[in-house]
């Protein structure tokens, strides 16, 4: 990874987007309009790089039991809780893995924040992609696990509930980052993103499954009512998932 790579040119561009240095220049769509990335000055890069780097050893160590998330956009989370600090919360946990990773950030640098993950639970329910592909059963109970024994996850709080239903206390919590993997469906972002009306405070909220419409849509709707930033991290590979943003203006 070095300067001028293409992820690196454009991540480091979304970045800069999102704290206000560039102007965006998403089309319509939220897409970047051209086959090439943006071109970002050096120093930004640089500054990019010794980020990722920083996060190498433990992005390595998730990469390989996430099926979800591939590497690099699990850099771009652990970047984005670097950049800004504070509590974080996850909605959709399944087996926690997005958890236990943003938790060794948050823990790198030394921070006491605590992370709030949070879960639909309904006993007996499964999807239909089978158990493999079922949430929220045994896996997210398997997570909770996790998170009461090891040390590294005691500053994760594990909610079971209807996030749409659960707007207060996200308001007294004030995340500063905020990560959107539940429901997927375009009526199930657009409730979850009802709460930043609430939020005054500094904040990056992205959202996983960057190709899908009924996830990108209501993601450019608030970007559109012109209160927010808005960033795609996706580089236009239809195969990849990736990650958008927004961040309070």
């Amino acid at each position: 990874m070095e300067v001028g790579d293409s992820f690196v040119r454009h991540t480091a561009y979304c970045f800069q987007v999102l704290e206000g240095v560039r102007k965006e220049e998403f089309n319509e769509r939220g897409v970047w309009p051209s086959s090439e990335p943006a071109t970002v000055d050096e120093p930004s890069q640089e500054t990019l790089i010794g980020q990722i780097m920083r996060w190498k050893e433990i992005v390595k160590k998730y990469a390989g039991v996430s099926k979800n998330l591939d590497p690099r956009e699990m850099f771009i989370l652990c970047v984005a809780a670097q950049r800004w600090p504070g509590p974080v919360l996850e909605i959709g946990t399944h087996k926690g893995i997005t958890t236990f990773l943003l938790s060794e950030v948050q823990e790198a640098l030394k921070r006491r924040d605590q992370l709030y993950t949070v879960e639909l639970f309904k006993d007996g329910w499964e999807s239909p992609a089978g158990a493999d592909g079922g949430y929220p059963g045994d896996a997210y109970l398997k997570a909770i696990k996790a998170f009461r024994t090891q040390e590294v996850l005691s500053r994760v709080v594990a909610i079971t509930g209807d996030s749409k239903k659960l707007r207060q206390l996200f308001w007294a919590i004030r995340p500063s980052v905020i990560f959107l993997d539940g429901d997927c469906t375009r009526e199930g972002i657009a409730a979850d993103l009802e709460m930043l009306k609430f939020f005054n405070h500094p904040y990056i909220c992205l959202a996983h499954n960057a190709n899908m419409r009924d996830v990108l849509e209501p993601m450019l709707l608030v970007r559109d009512e012109g209160e927010h930033r808005f960033a795609n991290f996706h580089t236009g590979q239809q195969t990849e998932k990736g990650l958008i943003a927004l961040t309070r203006l």
